[in-house]
């Protein structure tokens, strides 16, 4: 059997100045995913799973720290956003909402002829699974073409 030998230490350095680059500016295939147009909002199909398949969700907002969760509810809730059909393998689905987009743009004075995605997270309140996507660091996009990693 080899001997253990522990590898030489580098030399000391300073992490003075660096910063911790946020988990979120990297973008996975296996993470939820919510991207934003002036007139409407989509999800990838890791949020459909994500969330048990639900069949509707409720969207708060907090504009002022540009964050949106989206929480499973039932369907025949009065805020209710029907978003998928659990019968339905989707990979992604599109859901027009220009009355709420348009002011969200606006306030997060984004460029309404780009769209913005960003990755979510599974959080919990009140014992109730839910995802947040934050975004204050999103991808902005032009077409197919990335325009930046970080927004505008």
């Amino acid at each position: 059997m080899d001997e253990f030998r522990p590898r030489p230490v580098a030399n000391e350095v300073s992490l003075e100045g660096y910063q911790i680059v946020p988990g979120m500016m990297f973008n996975r295939a296996t993470d939820p995913s919510m991207t934003i147009w002036y007139g409407s909002v989509a999800f990838n199909s890791v949020c459909f799973s994500t969330l048990n398949d639900c069949a509707a969700i409720q969207i708060m907002v907090n504009t002022k720290e540009k964050k949106i969760i989206i929480i499973p509810c039932p369907s025949k809730d009065k805020d209710a956003i029907l978003w998928h059909k659990p019968s339905q393998k989707q990979k992604s689905k599109k859901i027009d909402c220009g009355k709420f987009m348009q002011p969200i743009f606006k306030m997060w004075e984004l460029d309404k002829e780009l769209h913005y995605r960003t990755t979510g997270r599974v959080v919990s309140s009140g014992g109730k699974v839910m995802l947040l996507f934050d975004f204050n660091y999103p991808e902005a996009w032009k077409g197919l073409k990335m325009v930046n990693g970080i927004g505008e």
